[in-house]
């Protein structure tokens, strides 16, 4: 017998962030960028307002080649840096003639003003421009050529600020000051924050260990995914551990291009990832390309997003160490704040 699974009220809208994991190409930054400016003075590169967009991801103003200020999407699941369609053709893109085969998923030469882009659910095929300058504050990137989006993101963000503008940086977001700051990377963690000491993929983004059901996972650190996602080998591993996740809906996942996946909803056993500790998250179940290109479609897979995220007061990413530093939200006496809105509990500490 066919059971349909009921859409669980307020996981019905479409995870346009939440499929938005590129990895462009194999390469750390295929965005070519030119060579690094000289050593910087200890201190921060920049700081500035950011806001949550709808879906609570990080959104940030850039000047894109004296364009702007316009809010680009801070997304740390994504490595290169890409502009909307609409900037782009305000500073004089034209979009290349459709070719056979720029579909995603296509197996075409990319040639000339072209680039594949991975993303969740596959490669696509997505024209390119050259950027001469990209300003954020104090932060400057220069002589990029960027992928350009045609799709219409759901937070208004007018493009991507992605992870080849912060290697050997540490990026920091401040939720009660609604401020973004990036600095040299440090060995250290900032005052008040909890450590999780991770890796930096080839790619540029950072992986880190997190704990569910009890068992060691490890998990790309998605500030661009509205909500967290998981492979099947995790929900088998659970089940195998006698502790099942439990379905209760489904989503709809829609990529860059458009194209849409049914995942479905689980409500997991618990989640520990420093100190943030939650049970019955709500994570989709995605059988995506990304675990593939992370080298991790073999193993329990996690992608944190900012469902997660941003039930802390800030969290730091050191794109140099490979580290995630998160500080918890404490009331006034002092006491962990109380139960998430993700599940039964979302605490500081191990309880």
């Amino acid at each position: 017998m066919t059971r349909t699974v009921p859409r669980i009220r307020g996981l019905t809208r479409r995870l346009a962030g939440a499929a938005a994991l590129l990895l462009l190409g194999s390469a750390p930054a295929l965005a070519e960028m030119s060579p690094p400016p000289p050593p910087q003075p200890p201190g921060p590169i920049y700081a500035i307002p950011t806001r949550p967009d709808r879906a609570g991801r990080v959104l940030a103003p850039v000047v894109v080649d004296g364009y702007g200020p316009v809010r680009f999407l801070v997304d740390t699941g994504c490595s290169g840096t890409m502009i909307g369609m609409d900037i782009a053709r305000a500073l004089g893109f034209t979009a290349p003639p459709a070719i056979p085969g720029m579909a995603v998923g296509a197996d075409v030469t990319v040639t000339g003003n072209l680039m594949r882009v991975h993303d969740v659910l596959g490669p696509m095929i997505m024209p390119t421009m050259k950027v001469g300058r990209i300003d954020m504050g104090r932060f400057v990137a220069t002589d990029m050529v960027t992928p350009v989006l045609s799709f219409g993101d759901m937070s208004g963000a007018g493009g991507v600020l992605g992870t080849n503008s912060l290697q050997g940086k540490r990026l920091s977001v401040n939720f009660r000051r609604d401020e973004i700051k990036i600095e040299q990377s440090r060995r250290y963690a900032p005052t008040g924050y909890d450590s999780v000491k991770g890796r930096v993929h080839a790619t540029g983004l950072v992986i880190v260990p997190l704990e569910i059901g009890g068992m060691i996972v490890n998990g790309l650190v998605d500030t661009g995914a509205e909500r967290s996602m998981f492979n099947p080998v995790l929900l088998e591993a659970l089940k195998e551990r006698g502790k099942p996740a439990s379905l209760v809906g489904q989503i709809e996942v829609v990529n860059l291009a458009g194209e849409t996946r049914i995942g479905q909803v689980f409500l997991l056993p618990r989640v520990r990832i420093g100190p943030i500790s939650i049970s019955g998250l709500p994570a989709t179940l995605v059988d995506a390309h990304a675990y593939t290109a992370l080298g991790l479609e073999d193993e329990p897979a996690f992608i944190l997003g900012m469902d997660v995220l941003g039930i802390s007061d800030g969290f730091a990413i050191d794109f140099g160490t490979g580290s995630l530093h998160v500080r918890m939200r404490v009331a006034a006496s002092g006491a962990p704040p109380g139960p998430s809105r993700l599940g039964d509990r979302g605490t500081r500490g191990g309880s």
